[in-house]
């Protein structure tokens, strides 16, 4: 039988209010009205249902709608992605539905991916005009007559003592000193050119001025190039718990069915930064938290078994507020190694114990510990994982 989902496409329906249509939508979420326009009205286009048959779609999406907003049916696939608009996150979207949400100037990216695309519309295909005729007659204009009437001497006297005004300037500001060279000469020649025109001196004056502005100009230091801004750091986004039959031991996992009760039974979410996990990439809670200033760190199951049993842990810090990354580069599995405990030090520092498990049941090794740190770059905030020296 054919998935849907449900997509919030983030418009309001004509004859609804806007801050009525977010109240309703609010406390439907279960969610405060500021908090659900920033993390999910805000994030629209956003899928927030899978998993659903046709008509349980089609129901859900007229409930919204009766509250004022805008939701669609979408056929729901493995592949999802991401959007960057205006330098806002938004989704995810079922990737097939991309054509429908995006707009022109934004950017996607696959669920997990690293790199970010262009997006634009289909080109209309629509054939261009032919080029205008040209007349290589008109192409050519007409020269110039040649004037009859003897030129005459002009106030060549002005044009030199404007000269030196113009070369003197350039002793402050010396990216003139060039031109008052050439403006100097220009002049000179022209006098030369006429016996008995005054400025001689006035020129000559201009040319040792504009010279020695330029002398100075040459042996100024030079100042060092600005430094490359730095490339803008787009965090990576959530990914969506993935619903499947068993794993590779035969466990049962968790499906979209009873995913539900299992968050009913998780610890009820303490802050903004607990909703965010929960919204934006489906995150099952456990409860262990810190918070060392502005940063927090949150513990949650990257996916569970039937029981509601975390199968992985994933350590998820936030700072002021925004998620920055995971402290773990993988979700550490319990089949296979137990995140027995972590701790801040301070607001950029983070140690990690992790103890290893051959199989399930069986004795666990020794501690290995690992630590993260927080860094700001010119984009903002990351993570990073450091290195320990083993003794």
């Amino acid at each position: 039988m054919d998935q849907y989902c449900l997509v919030l496409t983030g418009r309001l329906l004509p004859g609804h209010d806007p801050a009525s249509a977010h109240a309703r939508m609010a406390e439907a979420f279960g969610m405060q009205d500021a908090d659900f326009r920033q993390r999910v009205f805000e994030r629209a286009p956003l899928l927030i249902r899978r998993g659903l048959e046709l008509a349980a779609a089609q129901a859900q999406a007229a409930q919204l709608e009766g509250m004022g907003v805008e939701a669609r049916p979408e056929p729901d696939q493995a592949a999802l992605v991401w959007l960057l608009r205006a330098g806002q996150t938004r989704g995810p979207l079922p990737e097939a539905a991309l054509d429908r949400y995006a707009e022109p100037g934004d950017q996607w990216c696959h669920d997990g991916g690293q790199q970010w695309f262009a997006w634009s519309p289909a080109a209309s295909g629509e054939p261009l005009p032919p080029p205008l005729p040209t007349d290589a007659s008109a192409a050519v204009p007409p020269p110039i007559p040649a004037s009859t009437t003897p030129e005459r001497p002009r106030g060549t006297l002005g044009w030199a003592i404007a000269a030196t005004v113009f070369a003197a300037l350039s002793l402050y500001w010396h990216v003139l000193a060039p031109f008052a060279v050439l403006a100097a000469l220009a002049v000179l020649l022209w006098i030369v050119r006429r016996p008995g025109a005054p400025g001689r001196g006035w020129a000559i004056a201009a040319l040792l001025v504009g010279a020695a502005g330029v002398t100075v100009w040459m042996h100024q230091p030079i100042e060092p190039a600005a430094p490359a801004a730095a490339q803008a750091y787009v965090p990576r986004p959530l990914q969506p718990l993935e619903f499947e039959d068993d794993d590779d031991d035969g466990a049962q996992i968790v499906t979209s069915a009873n995913a539900g009760q299992c968050a009913a039974a998780a610890p009820s979410p303490r802050g903004d930064e607990d909703r965010f996990l929960l919204t934006g990439g489906q995150r099952l809670l456990t409860g262990r938290a810190q918070r060392k200033g502005d940063t927090y760190v949150a513990e949650a199951a990257a996916s569970f078994d039937r029981a509601c049993h975390p199968a992985s842990l994933q350590l998820y810090v936030f700072r002021s507020g925004v998620f920055i990354g995971t402290a773990l580069e993988d979700a550490a599995g319990a089949a296979e190694e137990k995140l027995a405990d972590f701790q801040l030090a301070d607001e950029q520092h983070l140690s990690i114990t992790l103890v290893p498990c051959k199989a399930q049941g069986a004795d666990c090794g020794t501690p290995d510990k690992k630590q993260a740190e927080l860094l700001h770059q010119g984009g903002g905030w990351i993570v990073r994982q450091v290195a320990l020296a083993k003794p």
